[in-house]
């Protein structure tokens, strides 16, 4: 695959959460969440669980899943299904190779049942309040699930998982699980919050927020007024700051901050050359191991009837501390997607997200992770490889 384009950039009229977070740590990230075509890169497969997740968890919200249990879980089952095959439909060409169907795309089974039993605990919930069958408790929930709120300005947006006007509470669902108990993240907290303003910007009165997560796990927090006005005026001055950087400079790659903390999963690293310039191979054990380099061989072979390909590159740039690596056993359809041809000797590749298999430093042995790995041709004029081989 050739490395995409970087996006083409201009002012933001305003800003969401997700790009408020991203572009604390890097504008031309935030950016990309703002912007980017989506389509040019194969998603995360946990992205694309997540957004059936989030489907069936409003859903269950909108009253549209049933009231009894059984009924509320085999419903989530099927909601989530339909989904994922709709989302499956538009996803990367590598993506599907990879997998042959959305139910493949790794931990399909247990995102389906942390939706469907989430979603049965909502039903049981809204039953003991009394909310099941009651017309104006059905609408309220419309009015507040899943809502595109803005601030009286405009400036910003979001769409809050749900509000419980009746207990003061904005809530957010997160389908994996938390890293430790009892634990709201910094950017989650942040996330509540904002929340929260456009909440109060839009007449409901908060209290609280809640992270719920997908074994059920509910996180709390206490907001104030004060508190969510503050997360509110700091999303403002951020959209300022992208602003006034895009004023002076247009150029994607000027924008961003690469470091080992802000480049960890960051889907932009295909063709981020911020990156690419200044990452080096003490970022690995963090960041995860990325090379750039020019192939030196190409090996085809066959195992269990399925032609496999090994790339020799003479590494240039990235995370990658030896001076060579062979990239083992590609399957050659990942490499000649959409008519694509195999690399040649000569091509500057780009791999991203590969697994280490030793520790040698003269020839490291990689290979692909079948969830985020992803290889990229570089034509000369993308790769600008006059930094040293450390990066620097």
């Amino acid at each position: 695959m050739q490395v995409p384009e970087a996006p083409r950039i201009s002012k933001l009229d305003h800003i969401s959460s997700s790009v408020y977070e991203a572009g604390l740590q890097c504008l031309a990230k935030a950016i990309w969440y703002a912007q980017g075509d989506r389509r040019i890169l194969p998603d995360h497969p946990a992205a694309i669980l997540g957004v059936c997740f989030h489907t069936v968890l409003a859903a269950s919200h909108y009253r549209t899943l049933g009231l009894d249990s059984k009924a509320v879980r085999e419903a989530a089952r099927t909601l989530f299904d339909r989904q994922a095959a709709t989302l499956y439909e538009d996803v990367h060409p590598l993506l599907r190779e990879k997998f042959s169907t959305p139910e493949r795309l790794p931990y399909y089974n247990l995102y389906r049942e942390r939706a469907a039993l989430c979603a049965m605990s909502v039903v049981e919930n809204q039953a003991a309040r009394g909310e099941s069958t009651h017309a104006a408790s059905r609408l309220a929930a419309q009015q507040s699930t899943e809502v595109r709120l803005h601030s009286a300005d405009h400036l910003i947006v979001g769409r809050p998982d749900h509000i419980d006007a009746d207990a003061e509470t904005v809530i957010d669902y997160k389908s994996a699980v938390g890293a430790t108990r009892d634990t709201v993240s910094d950017p989650e907290i942040r996330q509540l919050r904002l929340y929260a303003y456009l909440a109060f910007e839009n007449g409901f009165s908060i209290s609280k927020g809640i992270i719920i997560r997908g074994d059920g796990v509910r996180d709390q927090i206490q907001i104030t007024k004060s508190e969510a006005d503050a997360e509110g005026l700091n999303a403002k001055k951020q959209l300022q700051a992208i602003n006034a950087a895009l004023a002076d400079d247009e150029a994607f790659e000027h924008l961003a901050s690469p470091s080992v903390e802000n480049c960890q999963m960051c889907p932009c690293l295909p063709f981020c050359e911020a990156f690419w310039r200044k990452s080096m191979p003490g970022w690995a054990d963090e960041c995860g191991v990325h090379v750039e380099g020019v192939l030196k061989e190409v090996i085809a072979t066959t195992a269990e009837g399925v032609p496999l390909v090994t790339l020799r590159i003479e590494r240039q740039r990235g995370t990658l501390s030896s001076q060579s690596a062979c990239i083992e056993q590609i399957p050659q359809k990942w490499l000649t997607l959409e008519g694509a041809t195999i690399p040649k000797v000569g091509d500057i590749l780009r791999v991203v997200h590969a697994r280490q298999s030793d520790d040698d430093l003269e020839v490291a042995g990689l290979r692909v992770d079948k969830a985020l790995t992803s290889l990229w041709t570089v034509s000369p004029k993308t790769g600008d490889t006059s930094a040293n081989s450390d990066g620097r």
